[in-house]
């Protein structure tokens, strides 16, 4: 019974969360009949659309793998459309990816990334550039992401992936981005570190991950 009202709590939520998303959509075709607005529009209905795949992956039990190039350039677009609606920082990406590369699931992958992407976005108010790296090793992919911004407190290193610590003040997140990050990178057999680059200049975030082939769920 308690499995039953479970994914009926699931359903619920679902429904509801894809009403909340039709009433975004209206609004947003409302908002682009102004020329002003139109560019605003697009991005969110392009959130929208983000918001109904994953709300429609809480009902997956497995996600297709997909090229780390198409999960990179999906959360880039995210974290830009963010920006554009909010007025935020400029921010540059930098890349340096292997081509070939593949993750095992794309939309829990895109989660990692975007959030990586907006912790870098809230340390550099004033604007600056993420580098993202992605490359093989052996049997292995790693996956480097570092922003310009002031760095981690060395302090707060130890404790970077733990629920609701943030190095921000409460009213501007969770404190479960980070955590959410390690556990996707930990449900593929995978481990994620967090540094400070060298001379002061900003964060670094490194993923090791099984490459697909090699890759099993650490529950398996």
């Amino acid at each position: 019974m308690g499995r039953i009202e479970t994914d009926l709590k699931l359903s619920c939520l679902v429904h509801d969360l894809n009403n909340v998303f039709q009433t975004l959509t209206e609004a947003a075709d409302l908002l682009s009949t102004d020329p002003q607005w139109a560019g605003l529009a697009a991005a969110i209905v392009r959130s929208v659309e983000r918001g109904r795949n994953l709300t429609q992956s809480i009902h997956t039990t497995e996600e297709n793998p997909a090229p780390f190039e198409e999960i990179l350039g999906d959360s880039i677009a995210f974290v830009e459309d963010s920006l554009i609606a909010g007025r935020g920082p400029r921010i540059e990406f930098e890349c340096d990816v292997e081509k070939g590369i593949e993750l095992r699931r794309n939309w829990a992958w895109e989660r990692v990334l975007i959030n990586l992407f907006s912790n870098a976005v809230r340390a550099m108010p004033e604007g600056g550039k993420i580098r993202v790296g992605a490359h093989r090793r052996e049997h292995e992919i790693e996956i480097h992401v570092a922003d310009e911004g002031p760095g981690i407190p060395t302090a707060m290193l130890p404790q970077m992936f733990e629920p609701h610590v943030s190095s921000w003040d409460s009213a501007r997140g969770s404190g479960l981005g980070l955590h959410i990050v390690r556990t996707i990178v930990t449900e593929d057999g995978g481990e994620v570190t967090a540094s400070n680059r060298p001379g002061g200049r900003g964060a670094e975030f490194t993923i090791i991950v099984p490459a697909v082939e090699d890759a099993r769920p650490a529950h398996a």
